[in-house]
């Protein structure tokens, strides 16, 4: 009789054992992970509990069934708050899988890109959107005359350390490491042969920069971009301002965001951006300018253009002159264009 008693304990223990080992396996790893694709990527905040992000995957589509995601997260001692981040969860993943995956901080990359931006605030705007950054920490940093000349820049010019680029980084990724990475690909940027071009043109990096974010703002051309920076490079030689009117609507944009025409009154303003006034180029770009602009400076035309005007057929292209009677005959024509189109400004 005790040893049937003993034997039959013995069942229901392993018996016992077996269903609780059932509902674990359940629990934990069957599929629970049901997308409407073959792999989604998911956000988890900083700051979330485990209770909103079990709510926010079922609402959002990730998970089937909240209360096994819990218990296993439970099992796993699984805290949200300590792996904020961008994941890649699969179809059919477990429970077990995807929480071993969110614990360990096993994240996917995320793609930071800029092709252009008129100044720090939009570049940073760029910047944000997909990552966890704070807009207003980056700001700060790019605004720190000692953060910035750490890298060899003032707060006027650094914009031209942002060479437009896709970044793989990770959401989680600090405003400090993901201005070295950038600085880092500036580096790499400017290598043996783009600094030799630059030197050629007696210019630094940072100023070829701002000469390519007039240029870019004088045209899209590209063929025409190395014949524009040839008639600056003319006139910087020579010692004559370089009278280009986008600096001059840089120069307004705080009082005048949109101007299509620059007038006389204009080009007096006290700014040190006003190439009317000043000698060489201003202190910092008025634009970020893309690669291809940059390397067309850099590859520029030599020639003996000291002028260049607008046509009037507004197809983007230009007159090129080493007369100024002549500039004058061709920016008129182009003035009359602007009448006849009523833009005064």
């Amino acid at each position: 009789m005790l040893g049937f008693s003993v034997r039959n304990i013995f069942q229901w223990i392993v018996g016992g054992g077996s269903i609780v080992g059932m509902f674990l396996y359940s629990v934990c790893h069957k599929p629970n992970v049901c997308l409407d694709r073959s792999e989604r990527l998911l956000l988890v905040k900083r700051g979330v509990t485990l209770e909103q992000l079990a709510l926010q995957l079922k609402q959002e589509g990730y998970i089937q069934r909240v209360t096994t995601f819990l218990w296993t997260a439970y099992l796993l001692r699984y805290n949200p708050q300590k792996s904020a981040g961008h994941y890649r969860l699969t179809h059919c993943m477990s429970n077990w899988e995807a929480i071993k995956q969110l614990r360990a901080s096993m994240q996917h990359p995320v793609k930071v890109a800029f092709a252009t931006a008129d100044g720090i605030p939009s570049l940073v705007e760029q910047l944000v959107k997909r990552t966890g950054l704070s807009q207003k920490r980056l700001l700060d940093l790019l605004h720190n005359p000692q953060y910035v000349a750490r890298y060899g820049f003032s707060t006027e010019n650094v914009l031209t350390m942002f060479i437009p680029a896709t970044y793989e980084v990770y959401w989680t990724i600090t405003e400090e490491q993901l201005l070295s990475k950038i600085h880092a690909h500036y580096t790499c940027f400017w290598n043996k042969q783009r600094l030799h071009k630059a030197a050629n043109m007696s210019l630094t990096p940072i100023a070829v920069s701002i000469l390519a974010s007039i240029v870019q703002s004088e045209t899209n051309d590209l063929q025409e971009a190395s014949i524009i920076t040839g008639v600056y490079l003319n006139r910087i030689r020579r010692k004559m301002p370089i009278q280009a009117c986008p600096t001059v609507a840089y120069a307004l944009k705080k009082q005048l965001p949109t101007v299509q025409r620059i007038l006389e009154k204009d080009i007096v303003i006290d700014s040190p951006y006003n190439s009317y006034r000043s000698i060489g180029l201003p202190p910092g770009p008025i634009t970020l300018p893309s690669v291809a602009m940059i390397d067309a400076v850099l590859n520029y035309v030599q020639h003996d253009y000291l002028f260049f005007s607008a046509r009037e057929d507004f197809s983007g292209l230009h007159y090129f002159t080493t007369s100024f009677a002549a500039h004058v005959k061709n920016a008129n024509k182009y003035r009359k264009a602007l009448d006849a189109l009523k833009i005064m400004r």
